[in-house]
């Protein structure tokens, strides 16, 4: 399941999904796009299960989660069903956020209580992609397409396969030559 939303077809203005394209190209071949893959790639080798989720940035204690939103009942279900069916994890904006907290000291399991779940009964990639930018600096448009990458570009993969793809796809970014004008 993903928090993709494909809700509309138009475009404001000719040309505009291009410029998006070529801007989100930018944000990734650019300094600070490759120090955030750099960045990501340790975040995913430090992660204590080589896994990223689907559909949700964190997973992991799902029973917790409920103490955050028990009103919710429905939501810690749906959580606890897919911890069930397809393990625990983060995805990979989840995987940088919990690194990045676990780098400024913070226990590795209180980090991971710490992110919100952002499934996608909830929420959709733009959201991902909002905390991404608030909590971890990245430009909009490379945090978006790290999350539609993780949900989308490897939808029918297994946590781990997706984990394994999501890997060797940074690795290959970050062998290529840098950006002329970064």
């Amino acid at each position: 399941m993903s928090r993709y939303e494909d809700d509309y077809d138009g475009e404001d203005f000719p040309n505009q999904s291009a410029l998006w394209h070529a801007n989100a190209e930018r944000a990734l071949r650019g300094k600070r796009g490759r120090k955030a893959l750099a960045e990501l790639r340790e975040a995913l080798l430090a992660l204590p299960e080589p896994r990223l989720i689907e559909g949700a940035l964190c997973t992991v204690n799902p029973e917790k989660r409920r103490e955050f939103r028990p009103e919710d009942s429905w939501m810690f279900n749906d959580l606890a069903g897919r911890a069930e069916q397809d393990g625990t994890g983060v995805c990979a904006i989840g995987a940088l956020l919990w690194h990045r907290k676990v780098k400024a000291g913070m226990d590795p399991a209180e980090a991971f209580d710490s992110l919100p779940t952002m499934d996608d009964a909830n929420y959709d990639l733009h959201d991902t992609a909002r905390l991404a930018v608030k909590d971890a600096g990245l430009v909009y448009s490379l945090a978006w397409n790290l999350a539609y990458r993780n949900d989308e570009t490897y939808d029918g993969k297994t946590s781990e396969e997706r984990y394994t793809a999501f890997l060797a796809w940074i690795d290959a970014e970050i062998e290529e030559p840098a950006a002329v004008a970064s």
